[in-house]
């Protein structure tokens, strides 16, 4: 019984923090939409905060081939992320969402075809794929702002 519930709360524990990790990005749109003042500051939050996240799913694989759960070439993917950030960051409003929103899409369709995603949790790819597919809708909503 113990064991049930250990394995229960390894699995509910990251997607609750995964979940909260999307509510940023929610909120902020709720402001954007609701608030013409704060429109503009959101959609920068809101473009750093998802600049971030791609940054932090590439530390997901540095953590990979650092503990030699993947190759060493996992170092040189867990970089990738960071840089298509920030060259998206460096891009006008409507380009910085889209390209955050493609690479969050490219790195998730990476992932799910790499030889490691036999050796993932069980719950880490369907729990990537409502992330980004939650996070790249939000970001998404900034859209409409991003060409005025």
């Amino acid at each position: 019984m113990k064991g049930q519930a250990n394995a229960l709360q390894e699995r509910l524990r990251p997607q609750l923090l995964g979940y909260a990790g999307v509510l940023p990005v929610v909120g902020l749109l709720i402001l954007a939409w609701s608030n013409t003042h704060w429109q503009s500051q959101a959609l920068t939050f809101a473009s750093v905060y998802g600049a971030l996240i791609l940054s932090f799913l590439g530390g997901i694989h540095w953590g990979f081939a650092t503990t030699g759960f993947a190759s060493a070439k996992h170092f040189f993917v867990s970089i990738v992320p960071s840089l298509w950030a920030w060259a998206a960051l460096a891009s006008p409003d409507l380009y910085t969402l889209i390209g955050i929103i493609l690479g969050l899409v490219l790195f998730f369709a990476y992932e799910k075809n790499h030889a490691i995603a036999h050796r993932l949790p069980i719950w880490y790819l369907p729990l990537r794929a409502r992330l980004t597919v939650g996070l790249s809708l939000g970001l998404a909503g900034f859209l409409p702002l991003a060409t005025r």
